[in-house]
């Protein structure tokens, strides 16, 4: 390579170091991105505390891995310790050479490592505050304190790595109310499901790890429900792309009349049913994305019983646009034909098992669409609403207009009373803050009723009370109600 005159421009350290704290990792994904290089390092054991101390409180997570040496340690706290591009081995979860760091600066601003291989134990310690004095990559050879060697204590298996990470601005913030201290508690909470569900692969089989939480062994979370015997498997299918073989299988859960209920609460996953639905996409059998339709279709109630697991490998990382939190990923574009056939074979076959498990499908079977109820789930509570597509009830609706709003209203009141609605509505509803928007669904509903309420000559606070005491909009605001009433009937609202 020929001469090209230039010089060395190092970045300055305290702008940097507090620039990687932004990457956008939330309290799971960061903790699930250090217990990476745990695997990484083959531990067959994880154990993470999680302590509650004011500003004192702490993540530690050791490992009974294979450690490292003082120079394995040093690169490994070095910001950006391996090139991305290099070819990474067979089953490695690694990358960028960047998580340890930027996952436990994200939580706090003190980060020490203890690691132990051959006898031989080392530590070194990246503290932001001192950086932030110094301006400097000063990386601490010991514990910051003794606080901190107290945490830290010692490797107590033969060969392995404790991860510290102190200071937890981001995680733990000032006044520490007793709202505060519970919200850190309640993380807790979503970090057991989050691991078991992201790791769910690896804490089971015969070369299993094992996940202990605050002393708890986490179970793992099978999104696909794989032994529960009326589990539809569907056909799997293997696509070359990009010199790595893609396999994807798609998975029909069971109708919930076919699990008891602490099974079908539990089949929900983190983010309930509706969410759970679509794509999970898995690296080295890491998972990555969490049920997602990658914007290919939108989630519906019907389809929630469809989901499909995907394999890459880490040689796809880039073709699939996988970020620094292994939290996101995107397919290539000549996948995308294959993924949205397979995903409407799915959803095809959960509308089916959701909705026509008694009837009769045949090609001449003309009631298959002609269901009566079905079920619908939000983020607050869940409540069976009439179809609207029965053909039956289209051509009644159809047949005589003069009574098109008036059968509306008193199918309303059916749905409102429907006795599975009334248990729902009583088990959900909100004791103190009303917080759910209103839907369009809703808006049109208001307006039908609002039309019958006039046509009998209700006043405005007439209206507002009337639809303040239907179980369908407890979850709504007064105000806001009044604000859509505002709206239909247009003009200047006055009320009582």
């Amino acid at each position: 390579m020929h001469s090209i005159e230039s010089e060395i421009l190092l970045p300055d350290a305290a702008p940097l170091i507090n620039s990687l704290r932004a990457i956008g990792y939330n309290f799971e994904t960061a903790i699930a991105d250090i217990v990476d290089n745990s695997i990484d390092a083959k531990a067959s054991e994880i154990k993470i505390d999680i302590a509650w101390d004011s500003d004192k409180s702490y993540v530690r997570i050791e490992d009974n891995g294979f450690g490292m040496n003082e120079d394995e340690l040093v690169l490994a706290m070095k910001v950006g310790s391996t090139n991305p591009n290099n070819k990474r081995k067979q089953g490695v979860l690694g990358r960028f050479g960047m998580g340890l760091k930027t996952a436990s600066f994200s939580l706090g601003k003190r980060l020490t490592v203890l690691t132990k291989k051959e006898g031989l134990s080392f530590t070194r310690c990246w503290d932001l505050d001192y950086i932030e004095a110094t301006n400097k990559w000063n990386l601490l050879k010991s514990p910051f304190n003794s606080q901190s060697s107290g945490i830290l204590h010692s490797v107590e298996n033969v060969s392995g790595t404790v991860i510290l990470i102190e200071n937890l601005d981001r995680v733990v913030e000032e006044p520490y109310t007793r709202k505060k201290v519970q919200k850190f508690f309640n993380r807790i909470g979503v970090l057991e499901d989050h691991l078991a569900m992201v790791f769910h692969r690896f804490l089971k089989g015969p070369n299993k790890i094992q996940i202990y939480l605050n002393d708890n062994k986490i179970e793992p979370w099978d999104p696909f429900l794989s032994q529960e015997i009326a589990t539809q498997e569907l056909p799997p299918e293997s696509e070359l792309i990009k010199d790595d073989i893609v396999k994807i299988q798609p998975y029909i859960l069971p109708h919930h009349t076919k699990l008891i209920q602490t099974e079908y609460e539990k089949a929900a996953g983190p983010k309930g049913w509706l969410e759970q639905q679509g794509f999970y996409i898995y690296r080295n059998k890491r998972l990555l994305v969490a049920g997602s339709w990658l914007h290919l279709f939108g989630r519906e109630e019907s389809y929630k019983l469809a989901r499909i697991k995907v394999d890459i490998t880490n040689t796809s990382d880039f073709s699939w646009q996988i970020d620094i939190k292994k939290s996101s990923a995107k397919p290539p574009q000549e996948l995308i034909s294959i993924l949205r056939k397979i995903g409407e074979m799915a959803r095809k076959k959960s509308h089916e098992v959701f909705y026509q498990r008694s009837i009769n499908k045949s090609p001449e079977n003309k009631l298959i669409n002609d269901y009566v109820w079905e079920q619908v789930s939000t983020k607050t509570h869940s409540y069976f609403r009439l179809n609207k597509n029965n053909s039956y009830l289209k051509d009644l609706l159809e047949s005589n207009k003069e009574y098109e709003a008036k059968l509306k209203f008193y199918l309303f009141h059916v749905e409102e009373y429907c006795p599975a609605n009334l248990v729902s509505f009583n088990i959900n509803k909100p004791t103190a803050i009303r917080v759910q928007k209103i839907t369009l669904e809703q808006k049109n509903k208001i307006k039908m009723l609002i039309d019958i309420f006039i046509d009998n000559n209700f006043s405005l606070d007439e209206i507002i009370k009337q639809l303040a005491n239907y179980d369908s909009f407890s979850f709504n605001s007064i105000e806001e109600l009044k604000d859509i009433v505002c709206e239909i009937i247009g003009g200047h609202c006055h009320y009582v």
